[in-house]
């Protein structure tokens, strides 16, 4: 099932279960696989439960005791898959030592039947992470380098005075992708229109130099192109020109998911601001999801009636390959937006054979992220696990999702 989500102001249509985990991303602090592991002690409390006895027993290699609590557990709980889940990790963890914890946990997993425990009454919500420093706000009043600064506005609410710091001093060393974020201060209409005006005119100087000095990424040469621009405007010959040239490029974006993290994650630890992970995880996030794709499709809409027949099998096609490059990069979001693109390119196009290939392509997405939600990975009260999972999607979080797809028959 799908619906439209507003996120920072644009609509996606995605499925519930991805709209819910980027709501949590957008209003944070962070959900997805990104929110920190829980620290050791804090399954290792004293409790009456036996799962989160046997959990912090399997945690702390106390197998024989993990055992002891997850034959009470089975008692209690006969229907229920939990105890049965823990049963084969214990098996795999006495057998097979060797073997990392997501490994594990998956073929555990896969032997017990792939159950869904997205409303386990066992599991626990994520807890929000407790302040363990001060707050930006709090930390804006400090004396900062400029890429501190840069970075920490963009973790804020705009205002004016973090807008100058955005604008006035784009730092040359930040990843490229970094304007993305940066471009949400425009949008969000808080902003002095002069101030706006000014700010919006510092970032497409920048988005220009940046575009000449990386020639590769579509994205930057997209942004640059398109923000700003009336989402109710055809396309002109001029712009349709320079889509068909952009879309021929060979990336959407040259900075990786993790790169961008580590270097909000860097500058935001040396502010000394509390819980500095989920701000970068937030601020990573928000480097992806850019106004391009939405833009194109609305003004593809507009330009029906505008264009020849012609240019509008050019813009579909260049639609395509846009949308191609954006579905192959590694983070969820990016898959579906790419090929929700590809969609509309091949439904403009009249092409069954395209618009099938996306749609399966599209379902099969899908299916890999309702498996991935149905594990709850991360409430389990095992932070090893925790910790393997975000490690993994982290890396590249279309191969983790997919890691979660029902095997093949007769694969193992």
């Amino acid at each position: 099932m799908t619906r439209d989500l507003w996120f920072h102001g644009r609509s996606w249509r995605l499925p519930r279960s991805l709209c819910r985990a980027l709501l949590v991303l957008a209003l944070g602090p962070l959900g997805l696989q990104a929110r920190a592991a829980s620290a050791p002690s804090e399954v290792s409390a004293p409790s009456r439960s036996p799962f989160v006895r046997a959990c912090a027993a399997l945690e702390s290699g106390n197998l024989d005791g993990a055992a002891s609590d997850i034959l009470t557990l089975r008692q209690l709980l006969p229907e229920r898959p939990e105890p049965r889940l823990l049963q084969s990790l214990l098996d795999l963890r006495r057998t097979r030592p060797e073997l990392g914890w997501r490994d594990a946990f998956l073929q555990a997993w896969n032997d017990i039947g792939r159950p869904d425990f997205r409303d386990s009454p066992l599991l626990e919500e994520d807890p929000e992470p407790a302040a363990t420093g001060p707050s930006p706000e709090q930390v804006w009043r400090r004396e900062l380098s400029a890429e501190q600064r840069f970075v920490l506005a963009l973790s804020m609410s705009p205002d004016a005075e973090r807008a100058r710091a955005l604008f006035q001093q784009l730092p040359e060393s930040a990843p490229p992708e970094l304007l993305v974020a940066a471009v949400e201060y425009l949008e969000r209409d808080k902003l002095p229109a002069p101030l706006r005006a000014r700010s919006r005119s510092a970032l497409r100087a920048r988005l220009a130099t940046l575009s000449a000095q990386h020639p590769e990424p579509i994205l930057l040469r997209a942004l640059l192109l398109l923000e700003g621009t009336d989402a109710k405007a055809p396309f002109t010959p001029r712009e349709l020109q320079e889509l068909e040239a952009l879309s021929q490029l060979p990336d959407w974006r040259q900075t990786g998911f993790l790169s961008l993290y580590r270097y909000a994650l860097g500058h935001l630890e040396a502010t000394g601001v509390s819980v500095p992970k989920n701000h970068a995880y937030t601020l990573a996030v928000m480097s992806l999801v850019s106004p391009v794709p939405v833009l194109l499709q609305r003004r593809t809409e507009a330009s029906r009636d505008a264009l020849t027949p012609a240019e509008r099998q050019r813009l579909a096609e260049a639609l395509w390959r846009i949308g191609s490059r954006i579905s192959e990069e590694s983070s969820i979001v990016e898959r579906f937006v790419g090929l929700s693109l590809m969609k509309k390119a091949a439904t403009e196009l009249g092409d069954d054979a395209r618009l099938l290939q996306a749609t399966e392509v599209l379902d099969e997405e899908r299916a890999a992220y309702a498996a991935l939600e149905s594990a709850a990975t991360t409430r389990w009260p095992l932070p090893s696990l925790r910790q393997a999972m975000i490690d993994s999607s982290m890396s590249d979080e279309a191969a983790h999702m997919h890691a979660f797809r029902a095997p093949r028959a007769g694969a193992r």
